[in-house]
């Protein structure tokens, strides 16, 4: 709850370029988003107009970031998670987006890649 808290606030402090919401740790992941991996990130489609769900599995709790790059590898977002262990479901809203492909890319607080994936915006 804690960590939920910090979260909130880094969203409230970052609020006017907020890109993805954090809704935390989750017992029950629909079945279009599970992962069998320990870690990675899987979208709830590639497809995209508003938003999107996505699902960030972390090999353990603390900070991660989930960045949003175009097809040029510019990056378009960035956001710093506080999350725990676990599946962990976000939602990307790219409602302000350009029609174009994305990446989508999970990293440690180091930069170094968890997990990439590709959606394209409609």
């Amino acid at each position: 709850m804690k960590n939920l808290k910090y979260a909130l606030l880094l969203l409230l402090m970052f609020g006017c370029t907020k890109d993805i919401d954090f809704v935390g740790p989750m017992s029950l992941v629909p079945e279009n988003l599970k992962i069998e991996e320990p870690v990675g990130l899987k979208l709830e489609s590639i497809f995209t107009t508003n938003q999107v769900s996505i699902n960030v599995k972390l090999p353990q709790d603390g900070t991660y970031r989930l960045k949003i790059r175009n097809i040029d590898n510019t990056l378009i977002s960035q956001e710093r998670l506080s999350a725990k262990e676990g599946d962990n479901l976000l939602s990307i809203y790219t409602k302000n987006l350009d029609k174009s492909s994305f990446t989508v890319e999970l990293t440690t607080d180091n930069h170094t890649v968890l997990g990439r994936t590709v959606f394209v915006n409609q």
